[in-house]
């Protein structure tokens, strides 16, 4: 059977909707379930939000130049949550981060971001934390991915989505346990009679 693995992707959305889309497509094309939740900005949706990393078996982030937005209580971004809390449940994550040479391709001036010393002792504590890797452009954000999911598809730790077609019938198997247990049951009999 062929497990489909959920992957959740991670990141500030404006600053990196080529570098999304590139990951998106690159799980799509290695046979697993791409999912992120974008543009959910009150507190209501973290349940949702929450669900999503719950469900999902491993969580990407991509990260950019942008810290992103801040929750409601300002403690901490959106995306910093998400990484905090898929650790905090034990879920393998690893990241991308786009080098300075590309950012600097890009049209914002990511020297003048909002929250700059939060972003950057977040970015150390991924570094710290997480596997890493640079990409300079979404051929590499597809690399990254594509050796990445090669890497956790093999792990029997991950429950995976599995197409119903590969389930065996449910039905026929209860009927075969059904039974099993009614012949133990005759056989331990018969085994308490022989005592």
């Amino acid at each position: 059977m062929r497990k489909k693995l959920q992957v959740y992707i991670c990141s500030t959305y404006y600053d990196l909707i080529e570098e999304r889309h590139a990951a998106v497509e690159a799980v799509l094309n290695n046979g697993h379930i791409p999912v992120g939740i974008e543009q959910f900005f009150n507190e209501r949706q973290l349940k949702t939000i929450k669900r999503s990393i719950d469900d999902s078996d491993v969580f990407v982030l991509i990260l950019g130049g942008f810290y992103g937005l801040l929750l409601r209580d300002e403690s901490k971004s959106y995306t910093q949550w998400e990484y905090d809390y898929a650790g905090e449940i034990g879920k393998p994550r690893f990241a991308i981060v786009v080098t300075d040479e590309a950012l600097r391709q890009k049209p914002y001036d990511f020297t003048a971001i909002e929250h700059y010393q939060r972003f950057q002792e977040f970015k150390q504590t991924v570094f710290e934390e997480t596997p890493t890797y640079y990409a300079e452009n979404e051929l590499h954000v597809k690399y990254v991915i594509q050796e990445k999911m090669k890497e956790f598809a093999g792990r029997d730790d991950l429950s995976g989505w599995y197409s119903g077609k590969d389930i065996p019938d449910v039905k026929q198997l209860m009927e075969e346990n059904v039974r099993l247990l009614k012949e133990n049951a005759k056989l331990r009999a018969e085994l308490g009679k022989n005592d």
